[in-house]
């Protein structure tokens, strides 16, 4: 959840200069971090091949709406890493 918070404020700090906020990495094609980054504004990211069809799948699933609640919760519900993810299978099941 701490980090989920940074990632937040890097963010909304970005588009409050009228900046676009993207990631790239492992971490940003994650069938969990997915939602959680596009439900706290990520305008862009990056991932492996391999990650792109069980992402679009997943992204078809829950609306912008969805993931911005899912986000919300995470950082102002959860003490843990491990209910976070509890949190995301839950929407993404």
């Amino acid at each position: 959840p701490a980090i989920l918070r940074l990632i937040k404020n890097v963010i909304d700090s970005a588009h409050d200069e009228g900046k676009w906020a993207g990631m790239c990495g492992e971490m940003a094609g994650d069938q969990t971090a997915v939602p959680l980054l596009v439900g706290l504004g990520l305008d862009e990211f990056s991932m492996r091949a391999t990650s792109i069809l069980r992402t679009r799948s997943l992204m078809k699933r829950l609306d912008s709406a969805k993931m911005a609640e899912l986000a919300n919760k995470a950082i102002t519900e959860c003490d843990t890493a491990e209910e976070v993810v509890a949190l995301v299978n839950e929407y993404t099941a």
